[in-house]
């Protein structure tokens, strides 16, 4: 989505994979499950903050810092490379999924990936009252996709359907684990590897 920084290839911790390959197991015949996102750099991690952080500021001018970071930490975490605290998708065990149909074509969830609306947030739908019949169906899909997940051992984010983790920070609190398997992770690069070089010589 000309994001600059963003990697084409969607990579998670091995223990993620394993599981992501439980939950899709566990799927219907003929739904599948797509990977939109796991592992991101932390460039990538602070232009979708900055960017998110502007266009709600540019639609609510009259928020205060305060309450335009609480909006934005919504739906994008913190730029972090703390080993404490690292943003959920530097450390290779967050992901963002979707399910899909026998020939590919993704389930209506209700909203879009990445969309930052309250209706993105994982129960919207279980609180109407009455729900239309496409409603009902994102709900059913929302449902199904959170079973397969849980099952499988992720935990998910409440703000966003998409998004799950298994090992991170965010898995840690709401599984009641309370420390995470993951810390930061970089991709083994030319860049990397120099860093590493210069830091231990």
């Amino acid at each position: 989505m000309g994001i600059p920084g963003a990697v084409p290839e969607c990579f998670v911790r091995e223990g993620v994979y394993r599981a992501l390959l439980q939950a899709a197991r566990r799927l219907p015949e003929g739904i599948g499950m797509v990977v939109l996102d796991g592992w991101r750099p932390w460039r990538v991690q602070q232009y979708l903050f900055d960017t998110l952080h502007e266009a709600i500021h540019h639609h609510h001018p009259s928020l205060d810092e305060g309450e335009l970071m609480v909006r934005t930490r919504e739906f994008v975490s913190l730029p972090s490379r703390d080993p404490l605290a690292p943003s959920p998708h530097l450390t290779g065990g967050a992901v963002d999924v979707t399910l899909c149909d026998a020939d590919g074509m993704p389930l209506d969830m209700g909203t879009q990936f990445d969309e930052a609306i309250p209706a993105s947030h994982s129960d919207h739908f279980e609180t109407l009252k009455a729900p239309s019949a496409a409603q009902r169906q994102a709900r059913n899909n929302r449902r199904l996709l959170y079973q397969v997940m849980q099952d499988a051992g992720f935990t998910n984010l409440p703000s966003e359907w998409w998004h799950y983790d298994y090992g991170d920070q965010l898995w840690a609190h709401y599984s009641g684990r309370g420390v995470a398997r993951y810390g930061p992770a970089e991709l083994d690069t030319i860049e990397s590897r120099w860093r590493r070089q210069f830091a231990d010589g």
